[in-house]
C-alpha cells in the first residue's frame, strides 16, 4: 500500500494495512472540537493579560490584540486545509512527516511533545497554587532570588488525582472528553463575558483611552505586545482542532469551524476585554502611577479581581477566584488529551515506540494516557532545577510573559499556566 493511499486509508476512518488496532473512533462534533480550541485558548492568563499588555502598548494594545488575530488566522487556514485534507490525529506531528520525511517529524514531533506533555501538570499546579487561597496546596520557597511555589503534601496529593482524573476521562473515550470540556468552556466563556459586561455598566472612563496618550510608543509598543505580552501565544489553541481532527465526525466541516471558529471567538472576547479593562481603571490609579506602564494591583489573584473589588463587585472577584481554578484545570484536561495523541501520531510515524499508537476498542491510546500520567507524577516533584527547565521550555517554544513591575517574579509554573491557553 502507497504511503498516500495508507494516510487516504486512515483519514476514512479504516485501518491501514498491517496497523489494525491503532485507529481513533469519530466521536466527537463540531462544538467538542471547537470547544477544545476554544478552551486551550483560556486559561489563567487572561486574568493578567489586560494589564500586562497595557503596561506594554497604552491603549493601543486593542490593536496588538487584532494584528495578531490576523497573523494566526492566516496560520490557521493553513492548517484548516491540511486537516481537511489528512484528519489525522497528531497532524502538527504526521503534516511533516508527511511532507518532509522521518527526520522532519523526529525534530519536531519530540520538541511539540516535551512542550505539550509539560503543559497539563504545569496547569495543574497553576490551579493548585490559586487554590492555596483556601487550603496549604503549595508553598513559597526562595530559590535563586527567585520566589517559586512548590506543592505540599496535600497538593501532590491532589495534583496526582486530579491527573489520574483526566486520565480516566480520556479512558472513556473523546467522546467523554468532549462532554465534561464543554461544560468547563461554557463556564469559561460565561464568566468573561460577565467581566466585560460588569466592566463596561459600572465603571467606564472613556478618558483612560486618551488623557495618558493612547499610543506614546507608536508601533513599537504595539508590536512588543503581540510579541513578549503572550499575545500571539494566547492564539496558538487553534492548533488543539488539529491535533484531534482524526477524532471527528465530519472533518470537511468540523475542522474549518474549529479552527477559525476559535481564533475569532477569542479574538472579539479578549478584544473586547481589553477595551473593558482600560475602561474600568480608575482614572486616579493612572495617575499615581503616572501612566500605565507603572500601573500596578496588589491583588494576588489579577488585576481583574483588584479592580472588581475597588468598584463595588465583590460578586464578580469571588466568580474570578474560582475561575483562577477551573480554567487552569480544564486546560490541563485537554493537553492531558492532547499530550497522548502527540505520543500517538510520533508512535505511527515510527519516532517513538509503537505501542504509543496502540488503540483500545473505544479508541484511545491508552499507553500515551499512561505516559502522560507518568510524566505528570515527574513533573509535579519539587525538584529546583525542574523549574529552570520549565523556563527553558518556554524560552523555546513561547513568548515569555513579561513581569508585572513592582510584583513577585512569578514562578515557573505560575508563568507557563499564565499563558495556557495553553
Amino acid at each position: 500500500m502507497s504511503t498516500a493511499t495508507r494516510h487516504r486509508s486512515e483519514a476514512a476512518g479504516a485501518p491501514a494495512g498491517g496497523e489494525e488496532g491503532t485507529t481513533m473512533r469519530r466521536d466527537i462534533g463540531v462544538i467538542g472540537l471547537l470547544f477544545a480550541s476554544v478552551g486551550s485558548f483560556i486559561g489563567s492568563g487572561w486574568l493578567f493579560r489586560g494589564l500586562t499588555d497595557a503596561q506594554l502598548a497604552r491603549p493601543v494594545a486593542i490593536i496588538s490584540w487584532v494584528i495578531g488575530a490576523v497573523m494566526i488566522m492566516l496560520i490557521g487556514l493553513v492548517f484548516a486545509e491540511l486537516g481537511t485534507m489528512f484528519p489525522v490525529s497528531g497532524g502538527v506531528v504526521r503534516f511533516p512527516h508527511l511532507s518532509h520525511g522521518s527526520f522532519a517529524s523526529y525534530t519536531t514531533g519530540w520538541i511539540l511533545w516535551v512542550a505539550v506533555a509539560t503543559t497539563a501538570p504545569i496547569e495543574v499546579e497553576g490551579a493548585l497554587q490559586y487554590a492555596t487561597k483556601y487550603a496549604p496546596f503549595t508553598a513559597e520557597h526562595t530559590h535563586n532570588g527567585e520566589t517559586v511555589h512548590t506543592l505540599t503534601g496535600l497538593g501532590y496529593f491532589v495534583a496526582v488525582l486530579s491527573m489520574a482524573f483526566f486520565v480516566v476521562i480520556n479512558y472513556y473515550g473523546i467522546r467523554w472528553f468532549a462532554r465534561v470540556n464543554n461544560v468547563a468552556v461554557w463556564w469559561k466563556l460565561g464568566v468573561i463575558v460577565v467581566a466585560i459586561v460588569a466592566f463596561l455598566v459600572t465603571s467606564f472612563h472613556a478618558e483612560n483611552f486618551s488623557d495618558h496618550g493612547f499610543a506614546t510608543d507608536g508601533m513599537q509598543g504595539i508590536f512588543t505586545a503581540i510579541a513578549t505580552g503572550g499575545i500571539i501565544f494566547s492564539y496558538l489553541g487553534f492548533r488543539q482542532g488539529i491535533e484531534l481532527a482524526g477524532e471527528t465526525n465530519n472533518p470537511k466541516r468540523n475542522i474549518p469551524i474549529a479552527v477559525i471558529g476559535s481564533v475569532l471567538i477569542t479574538a472579539v472576547l479578549y478584544i473586547l476585554l481589553q477595551v473593558a479593562f482600560i475602561g474600568a481603571v480608575q482614572p486616579s490609579d493612572l495617575t499615581k502611577s503616572h501612566g500605565w506602564a507603572a500601573l500596578d494591583f496588589t491583588d494576588a489573584f489579577g488585576p481583574l479581581a483588584a479592580i472588581s473589588t475597588i468598584i463595588g463587585l465583590g460578586w464578580l472577584a469571588k466568580i474570578l477566584y474560582i475561575d483562577a481554578i477551573i480554567s487552569p484545570a480544564d486546560t490541563g484536561l485537554i493537553y492531558t488529551t492532547v499530550t497522548s495523541r502527540v505520543s500517538y501520531a510520533m508512535g505511527r510515524n515510527g519516532n517513538a515506540p509503537q505501542s504509543l499508537a496502540k488503540t483500545t476498542k473505544r479508541g484511545v491510546p491508552f499507553v500515551s494516557l499512561l505516559v502522560t500520567f507518568v510524566v505528570g507524577l515527574i513533573v509535579f516533584l519539587p525538584f529546583p532545577s525542574w523549574q529552570q527547565l520549565v523556563g527553558f521550555v518556554t524560552s523555546a517554544t513561547t513568548p515569555r510573559r513579561a513581569r508585572t513591575p513592582g510584583t513577585p517574579r512569578p514562578s515557573a509554573s505560575a508563568g507557563v499556566s499564565s499563558w495556557s491557553s495553553p
